[in-house]
């Protein structure tokens, strides 16, 4: 599927703009992103945290941890795959997907647009748009892998942006996602960079197959970093009580119902510790 037939234009546009090494645009001039949202202020981030997640994340372990495991997770894909990060923020979930998938095409999708910039800097092969995760401006069954890395639990309508996941996987095709686990580990740290949840064991399962995906894996990622995250946690709520919020940080791989088979399931002892999206 050429791009022209996977994304759709944004609004203001006829026709999809061309793309080498960034959007051409009128005048000929190339943008680092199309953008199919207004101003950030509706998404539960923002620029500045989008700065202390690039700060901690980039060489952090148990980020790169996460990386690894979602970039294995998708297992062996076609040749010439489409492959769309939702959540792309700074890019280097993008980036370790071009360095397995060099054949692949990129597609970065985040709600905040400061990420987007220096994603376009990292990784200026990949198509970066400025999209709704509910709303995702791609073609149905366009896509060969969706991956998401602490996405889901910035946004109200997880159940919206999984539909939208099921929607553009190609039948069979694959989707890893993880998200933060631990409902009764949410603290104020989780409310300050903008958590609308922490996951309970299976939620996210559940969810999915309610948005029509087949669970073939449910699993922890981390769990012998767990026991050290959790006293971390309880020293918290300890020391500042607990805020009213709840939700796991799970891997989940999941696949459309239509012409798939239901794999193995399994979950681990202990959620995946990580900093934030």
């Amino acid at each position: 599927m050429d791009l022209q037939t996977l994304i759709k234009p944004p609004p203001a546009y006829a026709r999809l703009p061309d793309y080498d090494h960034g959007w051409i645009v009128e005048g000929g001039a190339r943008e680092p992103f199309l953008s199919y949202v207004g101003a950030d202020a509706s998404v539960n981030w923002s620029a500045e945290l989008e700065l202390l997640h690039e700060e901690a994340s980039r060489t952090s372990f148990i980020d790169q941890w996460t990386r690894r495991a979602i970039i294995t997770g998708l297992g062996e894909l076609p040749a010439h795959p489409t492959i769309i990060d939702i959540g792309a923020s700074t890019g280097y979930l993008l980036e370790d997907l071009a360095a397995a998938f060099s054949d692949a095409t990129l597609l970065g999708i985040d709600r905040v647009s400061s990420g987007l910039r220096k994603a376009h800097e990292a990784v200026p092969s990949a198509h970066l748009l400025h999209a709704d995760a509910c709303a995702l401006p791609v073609a149905s069954a366009g896509a060969d892998a969706v991956v998401s890395a602490n996405t889901l639990e910035h946004i109200s309508d997880d159940a919206g942006a999984l539909t939208e996941v099921a929607r553009v996987l190609k039948p069979g095709a694959r989707a890893v996602i993880v998200v933060p686990a631990g409902p009764r580990t949410y603290d104020y740290y989780d409310r300050f960079v903008g958590h609308e949840r922490r996951y309970a064991r299976h939620e996210l399962a559940v969810k999915g197959r309610a948005a029509g995906l087949e669970i073939i894996e449910d699993s922890y990622i981390a769990a012998l970093v767990y026991p050290a995250f959790w006293l971390v946690k309880q020293h918290n709520r300890l020391r500042f009580g607990s805020p009213r919020r709840a939700g796991p940080r799970t891997a989940r791989r999941l696949r459309p119902r239509p012409h798939a088979r239901l794999g193995r399931m399994s979950s681990g002892s202990a959620p995946r510790l990580v900093r934030c999206r």
